[in-house]
């Protein structure tokens, strides 16, 4: 069983769903639960830990933000810093970070850097993109199951937000959550925002599978051509790209901020 560590846990829906697929997960906790789970404060301890999931603070790289900050005086930044000397200091086999779009890319000596989209309307009728950042010392890549069950005679239902006008209920329904889940020591915005907040439990099983799914998967598999945008996918002959979108993702990846070892000692 593998020990994974969970950073900015929020109310744990990765870690639930990592749970469930049989990884044994600890969490350094969430300052949303008080300060003494700020991670400024936690040190990690190198050879013990397996992996390393989390999902740093978004809002800062957000496009829907108005007056976003200097990206390396925002605190977004600061957090993706400490999440970035955790991994160093906890030496894992693999790191996988959650965040929005517009996140820097956090690249870290010793490990392959692979970037990809999972949207929530691959396995339910709801829509919600989330960026991927993962890496492993072995370079392998995850190949994300794409179950594709969406009605497209329907309507895409909007995900859950952090600020969402909908009731509390409705947003634990979008996110996967059972009908009597409740967080009995948050006000009813506080609720609201947690959840929306979260990663919907779809989301967080597709990606424990995919790292599960690595240990059946040698280096020399591996060894085949990666899609150049980051995507993880494997490409035939010639060609560079999985497919248009690829390509076009790889065009932004171009224009996105690069988090290097120079900039982590400025910080």
């Amino acid at each position: 069983m593998q020990l994974v560590l969970s950073l900015c846990s929020g109310i744990g829906l990765l870690d639930r769903a990592f749970k469930e697929a049989g990884f044994c997960v600890v969490s350094a906790g969430d300052i949303i639960l008080g300060k003494h789970y700020d991670i400024r404060d936690f040190t990690g301890i190198k050879g013990k830990i397996d992996g390393i999931i989390g999902g740093p603070p978004c809002p800062d790289f957000s496009p829907l933000k108005r007056d976003r900050p200097v990206l390396e005086e925002s605190y977004g930044f600061e957090m993706l810093m400490e999440y970035k000397r955790i991994v160093l200091e906890c030496d894992p086999s693999w790191f996988l970070l959650e965040n929005v779009a517009g996140v820097p890319n956090v690249k870290i000596d010793g490990y392959s850097h692979q970037r990809l989209d999972i949207n929530q309307s691959w396995y339910e009728n709801v829509t919600r993109l989330r960026h991927i950042q993962f890496g492993h010392k072995e370079n392998k890549y995850l190949q994300i199951e794409r179950k594709n069950v969406t009605d497209r005679s329907q309507k895409l239902e909007s995900c859950a937000l952090a600020n969402d006008s909908r009731s509390f209920r409705e947003l634990c329904r979008l996110q996967g959550l059972e009908d009597d889940f409740d967080l009995k020591s948050f006000n009813v915005q506080g609720k609201k925002r947690a959840v929306g907040n979260g990663v919907p439990l779809c989301i967080g099983r597709a990606l424990a599978k995919a790292v599960t799914d690595l240990e059946e998967i040698s280096v020399t598999q591996q060894d085949n051509k990666i899609c150049d945008c980051g995507c993880g996918r494997f490409v035939t002959g010639r060609a560079s790209y999985y497919d248009f979108s690829c390509r076009k993702r790889a065009q932004r990846n171009r224009q996105r901020f690069v988090v290097t070892d120079q900039q982590q000692k400025g910080a």
